[in-house]
């Protein structure tokens, strides 16, 4: 991960990958760009082409997952098709793991 971003409050990073991301809340997009995860929410970058930035925030609702790389939030469905940089093993257990202490 490139670029930096502003943590709130009591907020720290769990895990990042850099790769290829679908994004699906009623509309299909796909991102190349970094999947932040810290304890408060997952936060999206794609500097590339649009300059796309977005949190998904756990407020009141944990997370699931889907399949085997899907991670859905509400209405949201975040899918990682390719991996470029990180762990994506690691990175779902780290979702996992904050569920559980939700």
């Amino acid at each position: 991960m490139n670029r930096k971003f502003i943590l709130q409050r009591e907020e720290y990073v769990l895990s990042t990958l850099t790769g290829l991301l679908e994004i699906f809340d009623g509309i299909q997009n796909i991102y190349f760009g970094d999947l932040v995860l810290t304890n408060k929410r997952l936060h999206v970058i794609s500097p590339k082409l649009l300059n796309i930035e977005m949190s998904f925030w756990f407020e009141g609702e944990t997370g699931d997952i889907e399949e085997h790389s899907t991670l859905i939030l509400g209405d949201h469905r975040i899918a990682v098709r390719w991996v470029f940089n990180g762990n994506l093993q690691n990175f779902i257990k780290s979702f996992q793991n904050l569920k559980v202490n939700a």
